[in-house]
């Protein structure tokens, strides 16, 4: 006989309910949705990071020998300018060209010889140096010449273009014959007269006045005019001409110089057997004696 049937969870061990069974996912490949790479697209893109440096290194020595060139260039010109500026410079101003030659055009015989000595203290300096101011300060010994011009030809080349003072006149004195231009300036003193220079008598005027008239009627005689032997100037108004034939010719001022040589030229041509005297100081008015 069977007892009472026990009730469910007494006396009977009770057992967990089974876990539900859970099947695994399939694993699938990373990015199963794209093909496989092609083994020529890595070729290709070897090629083209080859190509792309090349290309960079291509760039990289096209910019090198740009700058190269570029800097060649610029030190060419510097060289050319260098060239240009400073061998004049070192031709004109450097001691290794000191004036060697004095070369004198415009004046021949003694006075260009007095002028290459005056100049002689130039020598050793750079042509560049020598101005004009020591250039006149030197040719101050040298009275003969009226004004000059500097000329510099390097790179030892001093030429020094001058014009002679003309004389005039010469008077004598103490020391000797003194040649007189028309400054009265003492262009030199000579032993005995000048053959063909008129004297100007110790009678003169010794001002300026004077003087001036006395030359302006020897230059107004000049050209093509009666040979003048002495000239007088008691004053600016009283000049006294004698001729070399010893005609006297009474000038008067040094006004209408032109006019006066004219009548005096056609009154020597009229004038009568034994005049010593013609006298055109009034203008239009010509008396011989």
């Amino acid at each position: 006989m069977t007892g009472p049937t026990a009730p469910p969870g007494v006396g009977s061990p009770v057992r967990p309910p089974a876990m539900p069974q859970r099947t695994a996912a399939p694993v699938l490949p990373l990015h199963a949705d794209r093909p496989a790479p092609d083994p020529r697209d890595d070729r290709r893109a070897v090629r083209a990071a080859v190509r792309s440096r090349r290309r960079a290194e291509a760039d990289e020595l096209r910019s090198f020998r740009s700058v190269r060139r570029h800097r060649l260039v610029a030190l060419a010109v510097g060289v050319v300018a260098v060239l240009l500026v400073g061998l004049p410079l070192l031709l004109a101003f450097g001691p290794v060209f000191p004036p060697r030659t004095i070369a004198v055009s415009g004046a021949s015989g003694s006075v260009a010889r007095e002028v290459r000595t005056a100049l002689q203290g130039q020598l050793g300096r750079p042509v560049a140096l020598v101005g004009e101011q020591d250039v006149a300060e030197a040719l101050r010994r040298v009275p003969a010449v009226e004004r000059f011009t500097l000329v510099r030809r390097p790179p030892s080349t001093l030429e020094v273009a001058v014009v002679p003072r003309t004389p005039v006149l010469q008077q004598r004195t103490a020391q000797g014959w003194a040649v007189l231009d028309a400054a009265r300036v003492r262009i030199r003193t000579a032993a005995s007269d000048v053959p063909g220079l008129p004297v100007l008598t110790p009678a003169s005027g010794a001002g300026r006045p004077a003087f001036a008239s006395a030359v302006a009627a020897v230059q107004a005689l000049a050209d093509g005019g009666p040979a003048v032997k002495t000239v007088r100037a008691a004053s600016a108004d009283d000049v006294v001409l004698v001729l070399d034939g010893g005609l006297t010719v009474r000038w008067g001022g040094a006004e209408g110089g032109a006019g006066k040589a004219e009548a005096l030229r056609a009154a020597l041509r009229r004038a009568a057997r034994g005049a010593s005297e013609v006298d055109v100081s009034s203008p239009g008015v010509v008396l011989t004696r």
